[in-house]
């Protein structure tokens, strides 16, 4: 996020200056709420991390939302490269026992869950999640929390 957030502001002065000098100054009061919006997400990310613990592990995206899995439904974690379109806590498509969990649509983690977990996602429902795709700082920092 970060990166995107400094790629924007370098995008909004290149912008700008080829805008008309009359709309400047809202275009410069557009960016910058995007930029402050990109910033206060990174935030709430860096504030409200994953977290593992004895009898829970809770995969968290920011406002959008937190899926809590029970510690003892967790059988091992792998590593993957995949996009999953949308944001937050939703289905993947094409795969009737698998969550999506992360802030946009790029996972980099399985962890995978035996006996399936039953989870609410609003209005996309419940899904029984024998698996659920992750975005992490460090795949092999949750690996060794869910070892412990």
């Amino acid at each position: 996020m970060l990166v995107l957030v400094a790629m924007e502001i370098v995008v909004a002065f290149l912008l700008s200056a080829m805008l008309p000098p009359a709309v400047r100054p809202v275009h410069a009061a557009c960016e910058l709420l995007l930029v402050l919006a990109g910033l206060g997400l990174v935030a709430a990310l860096v504030r409200h991390p994953h977290e593992v613990d004895e009898e829970r592990v809770v995969l968290r995206t920011a406002f959008l939302g937190d899926v809590i899995l029970p510690r003892s439904s967790v059988v091992s974690t792998s590593p993957v490269v995949r996009t999953v379109p949308g944001r937050g806590p939703r289905p993947v498509p094409g795969e009737p026992g698998a969550v999506a969990c992360s802030v946009d649509s790029a996972l980099n983690v399985a962890v995978h869950l035996d006996p399936p977990v039953r989870l609410d996602l609003g209005p996309a429902g419940q899904v029984d999640a024998s698996t659920v795709y992750a975005s992490a700082d460090s795949r092999a920092a949750l690996a060794e929390a869910l070892r412990r």
